[in-house]
């Protein structure tokens, strides 16, 4: 691995969030929404990040970005420790990334005009103002496929796909580097879903973009992502390039997760692997190995000693006794 290619690095990223209770409502336990993570992404590609509801993917995101401050951990961007960096020097950060939601329908103003919504970014950051800024907007609705005529519509009078565009065009607004894109098609039609997901990758290929890719559909990290890291419970149990991940699999979280995948063949039968039990709570997770309670090989050593991510092969890590 070349050390100048690494776009963002994070080395035990935690975040914990307080459970209050009793009159006085004090803390009395946390939520281990993210605990103890490490991973990077290189300048160009697109990481993915898989896992059920609840796993704590979308902290990890806004972690990422600084949208919720970290618990614990450093996240460096370009060889910056993002934790330690001045106000002036973050908003300057914030210039080089942008998120793109879930939810295009909450996560644009209904009574802001798409001029304003996308054009935001733009007068925050002294990019640019009155008709400069109209001109702007126009080009980055026409990148995302819609009409410059569109700019003084409002958020209802577009359909879900035509408003996750929108919300592209406003993450494009200051030119960012690096994008996380959190379940960006998860909900649209499935009919709209391959348009949005291809112009994501003809804009990172138009302007060198990096992304964050966040989703629990297997069928959409495998068309969009270079390497994939899957995540339970808070954890990292395997990190792999794509390809290698859905053709090798090793934890058996992550082949229970691509044995539910639909096949598109009617005459080809695959295995589904069902796990027993339900995932533990995150405010008191299983100790050590956290899938141990639901894991088919788990011996005594799971539930004394927590797997590492360990190398099993080339690039591909794992973390589970079964393998070490």
């Amino acid at each position: 691995m070349n050390l100048q290619d690494i776009l963002l690095e994070v080395k035990g990223l935690k975040k914990y969030f307080p459970v209050k209770g009793g009159i006085f409502q004090r803390t009395v336990a946390h939520v281990h929404a993210v605990d103890d993570i490490s991973f990077y992404i290189r300048d160009g590609e697109t990481l993915g990040l898989v896992g059920e509801s609840g796993c704590g993917k979308t902290t990890v995101g806004r972690c990422v970005l600084l949208l919720i401050k970290p618990t614990a951990g450093e996240i460096k961007y370009l060889g910056q420790d993002l934790c330690k960096l001045s106000e002036r020097k973050l908003r300057r950060f914030r210039t080089e990334t942008a998120m793109i939601f879930q939810d295009p329908y909450s996560s644009l103003n209904p009574r802001m005009t798409v001029a304003d919504a996308v054009g935001e970014p733009l007068e925050v950051h002294g990019i640019a103002k009155g008709l400069e800024k109209e001109r702007k907007v126009k080009e980055l609705l026409v990148e995302v496929g819609l009409s410059p005529y569109q700019v003084y519509k409002y958020p209802h009078e577009f359909s879900g796909g035509e408003r996750q565009r929108i919300c592209i065009a406003r993450a494009l607004a200051v030119r960012p580097k690096f994008i996380v894109a959190d379940e960006p098609v998860a909900a649209l039609d499935v009919s709209v879903r391959a348009g949005i997901l291809n112009l994501m990758k003809e804009l990172q290929r138009r302007f060198k973009l990096t992304y964050l890719f966040i989703s629990h559909d297997l069928s959409v990290i495998r068309h969009m992502c270079d390497r994939v890291m899957v995540m339970y419970l808070g954890k990292l149990v395997e990190v792999s390039e794509a390809n290698e991940l859905f053709s090798n699999p090793y934890h058996p979280y992550t082949e229970a997760l691509i044995s539910s995948v639909p096949i598109p063949d009617p005459t080809v039968h695959r295995k589904r692997i069902i796990l027993p039990g339900s995932v533990p709570t995150p405010i008191n997770p299983p100790p050590n190995c956290r899938f141990s309670p639901r894991c088919v090989y788990a011996t005594e050593k799971c539930s004394k000693m927590e797997p590492s991510l360990i190398e099993v092969k080339n690039g591909h890590f794992v973390a589970c006794h079964h393998y070490i």
